[in-house]
């Protein structure tokens, strides 16, 4: 049975296929994998400058909104702002603007996160369609660690409380990629309501990353290990934490590298950071570099850390999975989730630099555990985090729903 899709989300891909962020890969490599079993898929977004309103990406048609260029004027690709939410929820939402969109020519309306999420509820019901909803893990415990203003990070809270069981109602599904936010929402909800909410952890474009990918030797020329992470540069992933530790990986390792690959508003305390600890010469940022080249940057890895205060279940894990890397990581619950409860990585405690340190000195110091390690991690990735997996896992999801209506 094929499907129309429409695959909701505030933030897209560019024409050339440049991603910012996690949600976006999320929903446009599960575009391509729906798109190769046999589906029409639309990924409706909002606009970005220099960019079409209309393209085609692997065979997912892209198609961006706008309320009177306010969504394209407020483009960030590494932080998603509450204006363009607000302005594309508007767009979406009000009968005299959405008419673009609105066709019942859709078998289902698939929204990501919440401002997506209630576009595809008021889409979906007026047309009497499936309504699906994805959770992309959530920072409703932590929200105090990475907001300063109290009375901000408690409105964050809030809001997520009321919206998380109230998408989950007013959806036929909602979909968690991460187990820890999917019960806490079960606990929110109505018994009637618990049975719509599911758990599909996110996957890993496996033809992308792969160990046979060939290293971008230009980027350091130096010799020594490379430690790397490749993370957007907001507070909830840490990178911080993993400069501060650096300087005791240099004690050990006086010729390792750090390579960070990525960009966001937390690169001018991150640059701050290394140079007042003088790591100039041993550290590196990139900025932000497209996701179909991250394969390449991975391949020049010894050590690959993913210091997150919270993740659903990371995608930067997975691709270094899937890149047979050695992997430092947080030891917080949607890692574990997809690192077999930390079996196939070394799990440290969140922003804790010294412990980040250890972990990687000690990869650094047996090449034997490192490989094995990376191996099992390989393993797993390949056996049960390709996004054609994935796929199918969600399209029994929406043949389901379908049968039910």
């Amino acid at each position: 049975m094929s499907l129309n899709i429409a695959m909701i989300f505030e933030l897209g891909p560019h024409d050339d296929g440049l991603i910012g962020g996690g949600v976006e890969l999320h929903a446009l490599n599960l575009s391509k994998a729906l798109v190769k079993r046999g589906h029409k898929v639309t990924y409706i977004t909002g606009s970005i400058p220099n960019n079409e309103n209309k393209t085609n990406i692997e065979g997912v048609e892209i198609k961006r909104v706008d309320l009177l260029s306010i969504i394209k004027r407020g483009y960030n690709a590494q932080e998603l702002k509450f204006s363009r939410q607000f302005f594309f929820l508007l767009k979406n939402t009000l009968p005299i603007l959405r008419r673009e969109i609105d066709s019942k020519a859709y078998d289902l309306f698939h929204g990501h996160v919440y401002s997506s999420g209630l576009v595809a509820t008021a889409l979906g019901k007026r047309n009497q369609k499936i309504i699906i909803n994805t959770m992309h893990g959530s920072y409703y415990k932590y929200w105090s660690q990475l907001v300063k203003n109290r009375i901000k990070a408690g409105f964050y809270r809030g809001m997520e409380r009321k919206l998380a069981p109230y998408l989950a109602k007013k959806a036929h599904c909602q979909i968690h990629t991460d187990y820890d936010y999917a019960q806490i929402v079960k606990n929110w909800c109505k018994e009637e309501t618990k049975t719509k909410i599911h758990t599909v952890l996110n996957g890993v474009d496996i033809e992308k990353f792969h160990p046979e990918i060939s290293p971008e030797t230009s980027i350091i020329e130096e010799d020594g290990p490379i430690i790397m992470t490749t993370r957007r540069l907001v507070v909830k992933n840490g990178v911080i934490h993993l400069v501060r530790g650096f300087e005791k990986i240099l004690k050990k390792h006086s010729s390792a590298k750090l390579l960070i690959v990525g960009d966001g508003p937390e690169r001018s305390p991150i640059e701050r950071e290394i140079k007042q600890r003088e790591l100039s010469s041993s550290v590196k940022l990139t900025g932000m570099v497209p996701n179909d080249k991250i394969p390449s940057y991975l391949a020049l890895a010894d050590v690959v850390v993913v210091p997150s205060i919270v993740e659903a279940s990371s995608i930067s894990v997975l691709e270094a999975m899937a890149m047979r890397k050695a992997i430092v990581a947080s030891d917080i619950p949607g890692i574990r989730e997809i690192t077999n409860q930390g079996k196939n990585c070394v799990l440290v405690p969140p922003k804790d630099p010294k412990a980040l340190a250890d972990g990687v000195i000690k990869l650094l110091d047996s090449k034997e555990r490192a490989i094995k390690l990376a191996k099992l991690a390989y393993d797993n990735a390949v056996k049960d985090f390709s996004w054609e997996k994935k796929a199918q896992e969600i399209e029994a999801l929406y043949l389901r729903e379908l049968d039910r209506s």
